[in-house]
């Protein structure tokens, strides 16, 4: 189904539910582990671009009530468990997969496109120009466990150092001297070389070596009101630029 009747077919379901006095739903979400600034945990409290999100949602879509990430974190692999299982009924800010896509579905909008670099002790003065070369060359990358980026690039032929979902210790990895490069997406790897003060001891290269839209994935063993619902608000959210300025302003942290 293409953009336009995907977005069509969201808006015309939305109304349809209006129209029928739809219950409020809630929505049972994970807050994902260790990647900032996505979801960032501090002091008891879980912020960042997607606790934003599902606020705007919330106050475009009152139907709409998101539950559970103040108090339960998963990791990847365990958002994507309770996707399967129905334990979860939506998670915030996924690429696209074929087990994604079997077991969830994205609705609305893309959230943000994620990009992917790879991050190099400041000192090294080795260049990239794609996976191609990554592979060739053969030194190790740290990486995250269960991202569909890392699998692609284990596909590639790179050797993978992916024993953990925190993108703050693979970056203390390279800087120990296990393995050279880090994988990690633009949001987050600037976004902790900001926080941890690494803009004198790491440098990420200049060329991106994947690129691909994130979006709001709902159960398929959710309740079927909810795709819609969200979809929707989510549609007026980038229609309206929201989105966007919720990505710009988190870029931009701390």
């Amino acid at each position: 189904m293409g953009k336009y009747a995907r977005t069509v077919r969201y808006a015309l379901l939305a109304l349809a539910f209006a129209g029928s006095g739809a219950r409020a739903l809630e929505v049972r979400v994970a807050s994902q582990e260790v990647l900032e600034p996505k979801w960032i945990h501090e002091d008891g409290h879980v912020v960042g671009i997607c606790p934003d999100i599902m606020a705007a949602i919330e106050r475009i879509e009152p139907r709409l009530h998101f539950v559970g990430y103040r108090r339960s974190s998963r990791s990847l692999s365990g958002i994507e468990a309770g996707l399967e299982t129905g334990s979860l009924d939506a998670a915030c800010g996924m690429v696209s997969s074929p087990h994604r896509l079997a077991i969830g579905q994205p609705v609305g909008k893309p959230i943000y496109l994620v990009r992917h670099y790879l991050v190099v002790r400041r000192n090294d003065p080795v260049t990239i120009e794609s996976t191609e070369d990554l592979a060739r060359l053969g030194d190790l990358v740290t990486s995250q466990r269960a991202s569909v980026f890392t699998e692609r690039l284990r596909e590639a032929g790179v050797r993978v150092d992916d024993a953990t979902d925190d993108n703050r210790v693979n970056l203390r990895k390279i800087l120990a001297g296990h393995g050279r490069f880090a994988y990690i997406n633009d949001l987050t790897v600037r976004y902790l070389i900001r926080k941890d003060g690494l803009e004198d001891r790491v440098r990420v290269l200049p060329v991106v070596l994947a690129d691909e839209p994130t979006y709001f994935w709902v159960s398929r063993r959710a309740d079927p009101a909810l795709a819609p619902l969200l979809g929707a608000a989510l549609d007026k959210l980038k229609a309206s630029g929201e989105l966007d300025r919720i990505h710009v302003r988190w870029a931009e942290m701390p």
